[in-house]
């Protein structure tokens, strides 16, 4: 009989510490209850600064991807990293531009007037500028090149494109001309 996971060694990944943390952390950062947050301050010693013992991704982005505008704020507020080394290829500013992110403009606004870096790269050498072009998200490219994101920035892999160049490579033209005529 072949085995086909964790499970079928008894395993249940409900069982590990680790999970239960995540799952509970991760529900008080949706929530955006900040009384839990600062427990978990006190408990979790990993908590705000650094990564999740479950997934190893950071903390910062984990309350980005909650769309809790409190959470992040309050994470910012205890100086937390926005440029964390574990990302999974989407730092805070792109995790942020996802399109089921709830409040994502006005976490982004959040997160840049903070300082994050504007044209850090993430999955596939993108900069948050070159997935809000992918997004079709003129908010967010407005606010991106509006804050000084660097438009010249390249992927520096595959077929090194700038922003506005990947999007009229990928057929975001509206995009891709939203860039290019951009003025501050």
């Amino acid at each position: 009989m072949a085995r086909t996971g964790w499970a079928d060694y008894g395993f249940k990944k409900e069982d590990d510490p680790s999970y239960k943390e995540l799952l509970e952390v991760g529900a008080w950062l949706a929530e955006g209850d900040l009384s839990n947050l600062e427990f978990a301050l006190e408990v979790v010693d990993s908590f705000p600064h650094g990564e999740d013992s479950w997934l190893n991704s950071s903390w910062i982005c984990h309350a980005v991807g909650s769309g809790s505008v409190a959470s992040v704020k309050w994470m910012i507020e205890k100086g937390v990293d926005l440029s964390p080394k574990k990302t999974g290829g989407f730092p805070p500013l792109m995790e942020c531009l996802d399109d089921l992110v709830q409040n994502r403009h006005r976490i982004l606004e959040l997160l840049i007037e903070a300082g994050a870096d504007l044209n850090q790269r993430g999955i596939n050498g993108w900069t948050p500028l070159h997935l809000a072009a992918m997004r079709d998200d003129e908010t967010a490219m407005r606010m991106l090149l509006e804050a000084g994101s660097d438009r010249s920035v390249t992927t520096l892999c595959d077929d090194d494109a700038n922003a506005e160049d990947e999007a009229r490579n990928l057929g975001h033209i509206r995009s891709a001309d939203f860039i290019s005529n951009f003025e501050v």
